[in-house]
Formats: C-alpha cells, structure tokens, sequence
C-alpha cells in the first residue's frame, strides 16, 4: 500500500513538472540551441552551402524535432546575417559577397583598434610572448598548407587582446562577425595573404613592445584590418565581379 501511494506521488510529482511552463520553456530552450548549434556546425563543414535553400521539411524529418525550435533556430542565424527567410519561398543560406568581408573587416578594424587602446596598458611580457609562439604556428601551419590549423591560431592570436577587454557587448558582436567570415567553410585567398597575415601580426607586436599605442592601435585598424584581397577573394568565390 505504501509503495503504491510512493509510486503515485511520484507519478504526480512528474505529470506536473512535465506541464510547468517553465519546465517546458527550459526543454523548448535548450532544443533550440542543439539545432542552432547543428545548422551552424552544418554550415562550417560545407554541408549546408551559400547560395543553397534549406528545406523545412526535411530537416524536420531528420532531426526529429518539431517546427518550433527550428523556427526559432532559424530565426536566430538570419538575425546574425547567416540565413535569409523569403516568405511563402523558403530559407537561403546567404553568400558572403566582397561588400560583406570589406564591410566586416572596416568593423573589426575599428573595435579591435579601440579594444587594443583600452587594455594596452596592462599588456604584459607573457601576453607578448603568447602572441610570438602562436605566429609561428600560424607560419608552420601555412607552410603544412593546413589552413583550418592557420585560422584557429590566427584567431587565438587576436583573441589573446580581445580576452582583456571587459566590454562585453562589443566583444559578442565582433565574435558574431567573425562568425560570418570564418563559419563557412575557411576561404584561403593564396599563401599570400596568408604571409602578410603573419608579417602584420609581428609588425604590430613590435610596435606594442616598443610601447607605440596608438601607432599599434592605428595599424591593427589601418593596415592589419584592411582587406586588400579582392581578384583572390572572387576568384576563390567564383563572384563574377566587383563594381
């Protein structure tokens, strides 16, 4: 008799937690990140493509969730500019055009030149170092031609500066725009591009020890973030031209 009412209460005490709207938001909430979290992985690995439609349906089918979370999924990565919602058409998966990666790199160059201002002075010998040891494997890494190793450390390179900062609002959206020249599949614009990526970044580390601020803050915006890769970039983008 007591296990029966034991086993009762327990019944009860579930019933109920399955039907708390906060439970239930919770459940719904964290569905939607693992979709999000799966689109976007599905994006970095090309299997998603730019140009391509996304079909609901499908996808539905696949992940064996309902409209909802997926919606929202959705919602959410064309706010970051990822997905373009067409109503009664569909989803497209956006191309990042050369207007968006000049667009993005004059962004970063401005609030990675303020981020350097604002933490420079407590810039220290071991931060310096760091940035010394990941350039080098940025250069091992482009001369193995392992270009997803080069983006990792060319991201931890700049991520030893932004990390300072306690601007958080600023920091998200340069990571979301990072997100957007950096989540589709990496492209390499020629081992030229990638030498002058390593030679800026010790251009600037030798202005910051030789304690240069704003000359260090007006090179990362000027020169390091200032895209000058155009014929590479259409070329490696199939972008027919460039107006």
């Amino acid at each position: 008799m007591v296990d029966n009412q034991k086993r009762q209460g327990q019944s009860s005490l579930e019933t109920r937690r399955k039907n708390d709207p906060f439970q239930l938001a919770h459940q719904e909430g964290l569905l939607r990140t693992r979709v999000y979290q799966y689109l976007k992985h599905q994006l970095s690995v090309g299997d998603l493509e730019p140009g391509a439609g996304i079909n609901m349906n499908e996808l539905i089918r696949d992940l064996g969730v309902s409209r909802t979370p997926l919606r929202e999924a959705l919602l959410k990565l064309q706010m970051e500019g990822f997905v373009t919602i067409l109503p009664q058409r569909g989803i497209i998966i956006n191309r990042l055009t050369l207007k968006d990666v000049l667009e993005i790199y004059e962004i970063l160059g401005a609030l990675e030149s303020r981020v350097l201002l604002s933490v420079f002075d407590d810039l220290q010998k071991d931060d310096i170092l760091m940035m010394e040891a990941v350039n080098k494997s940025m250069t091992a890494a482009m001369h193995r031609q392992n270009y997803s190793k080069f983006f990792d450390y060319n991201n931890e390179f700049h991520e030893t500066i932004l990390r300072m900062s306690d601007n958080k609002n600023l920091l998200n959206y340069v990571h979301l725009l990072k997100d957007r020249l950096y989540y589709f599949p990496h492209l390499v614009y020629g081992k030229k591009w990638a030498e002058e990526n390593v030679r800026e970044h010790g251009d600037l580390l030798a202005l910051i020890k030789k304690g240069q601020k704003m000359k260090a803050a007006n090179y990362l915006r000027d020169v390091h973030w200032k895209f000058q890769y155009a014929d590479d970039f259409l070329a490696a983008t199939g972008e027919e031209h460039w107006p």
